[in-house]
């Protein structure tokens, strides 16, 4: 399984429940479910960063291998959905990695 973390920040002109609203809105969702091979999307909004303000959400997308992954980054599918989040995303900030999850507990 191959995994992309998001870490996002909200232009400057949005408010934290306008980005949110984009970021959840059809228009958006509409673009990510069209993303080739994806087999999970998770949004996570931030309640609280007791060390201070570090991002505005996290977003999770999965993909059953890293072929497809790096597939679909080099897709028009995803440059559409960079276009969307550039209407509520300050993308000089907001950052993605790539990771291999490791479950380390699961009761």
């Amino acid at each position: 399984m191959a995994k992309i973390i998001f870490i996002l920040q909200r232009r400057g002109d949005k408010s934290a429940d306008d980005m949110r609203k984009h970021w959840s809105g059809e228009k958006h969702l509409s673009r990510i479910r069209q993303l080739p091979g994806l087999t999970r999307f998770t949004q996570n909004y931030i309640v609280a960063s007791p060390g201070g303000h570090l991002c505005d959400g996290v977003g999770e997308l999965w993909f059953a291998d890293d072929k497809t992954m790096e597939k679909t980054l080099n897709s028009a599918d995803m440059g559409a959905a960079v276009e969307s989040a550039k209407e509520f995303l300050d993308m000089e900030r907001t950052g993605l990695v790539i990771v291999e999850e490791k479950t380390v507990i699961s009761v």
